[in-house]
């Protein structure tokens, strides 16, 4: 980890976790502009998650991902990330987050998530499969390497999106944009 001022912060963690809603809650208590990765890349492709794991599978929208996440995090304004939950699994990626921003797990439970996410029906990863399997697996898959890139833990199990903004917050590490 480098020791230069870190200008970001991301959110890292397994889908259903809320680090869209708990990004744009620190965006609106910040100066922070709140970025959600997922979208970005939607919006600047033209297609949604979905459609690009169905045309790409999840190697060619993981390389788009990193692309998009590169780009994302050479703004110069600070920014809250909203990452997807999977962009650990690059070591590109990893590198590349923590290298530009502080990096918060947002950490739950697979049976907590999986009561969040549904039928996981609207979810790439969960179509047509068991929640709470997929979740499992995933946790297990992905578990050290978000350990590996986060700065800070937070567990969001029990947490409402005010207390969890709220402690990130606390943690002093939003920069002013004109820092």
């Amino acid at each position: 980890m480098s020791d230069k001022l870190r200008p970001h912060v991301a959110l890292v963690g397994l889908m259903g976790v809320g680090k869209t809603v708990v990004g744009a809650a620190v965006s609106r208590k910040s100066s922070h502009r709140h970025i959600d990765l997922d979208r970005w890349i939607q919006n600047n492709y033209g297609r949604s998650i979905g459609v690009i794991f169905e045309e790409k599978g999840e190697e060619g929208f993981r390389e788009i991902e990193t692309d998009a996440l590169k780009k994302v995090l050479e703004m110069k304004d600070p920014i809250v990330l909203s990452t997807g939950g999977g962009v650990v699994v690059s070591s590109v990626n990893r590198e590349v987050i923590r290298e530009n921003s502080y990096v918060i797990w947002l950490k739950a439970t697979p049976e907590g998530l999986a009561k969040r996410v549904g039928n996981g029906e609207s979810r790439p990863l969960l179509k047509g499969k068991n929640p709470l399997q997929v979740l499992q697996s995933l946790s297990k898959e992905r578990e050290e390497l978000y350990e590996e890139t986060a700065d800070f833990v937070i567990n969001v199990e029990n947490g409402s999106v005010r207390d969890i903004s709220q402690q990130i917050l606390e943690l002093n590490i939003l920069r002013g944009t004109n820092d």
